[in-house]
């Protein structure tokens, strides 16, 4: 089983807040003189418990933004890169989205495909047909060129 610090400190919380319920509506006559006696320490313990679960949730959320500023700057830097590509990597690329497909077979000895591979804006699979390698073009630039078809125009 794996020793999971977050479940193991929201059951401790909820725990304790089930110790103050009951001492509270005073069901146990035992338990409630306990909280009344160390009723101090009971609560430092039961507010260190609650900071650590408020600290798990900001760094959650810290981390999701910090997860949708890069890839917001992805999306910039590859923008950024398409409007720099020459006609014929752009008339390259429109092969894919013309004819809707991820995988398209290109001569691998024209310029064009080379540098296209080097900026990883396509991928070699490995595959041949004939004289030609198939390559796949890259997810997010896929997606980005369904969305937006005139940024290669």
């Amino acid at each position: 089983m794996k020793f999971n610090v977050q479940k193991i400190n929201a059951v401790f919380s909820i725990f304790m807040l089930l110790i103050f319920f009951v001492a509270a509506i005073n069901l146990d006559e035992h338990l409630s003189s306990f909280v009344q006696k160390n009723f101090t320490f009971l609560l430092i313990i039961f507010l260190f418990s609650i900071s650590l679960m408020l600290y798990d949730l900001l760094s959650m959320i810290k981390a999701k933004k910090d997860q949708e500023f890069s890839f917001s700057n992805k999306n910039k830097e590859l923008i950024n890169k398409l409007t720099k590509l020459s006609y014929e990597e752009k008339n390259i690329l429109s092969l894919f989205m013309n004819d809707k497909v991820q995988e398209k077979a290109l001569n691998p000895n024209d310029q064009a495909v080379v540098w296209l591979e080097t900026i990883k804006f396509i991928f070699n699979t490995g595959k041949t047909e004939g004289n030609k390698k198939n390559f796949r073009i890259e997810p997010t630039l896929s997606k980005h060129l369904l969305q937006n078809p005139n940024s290669l125009y």
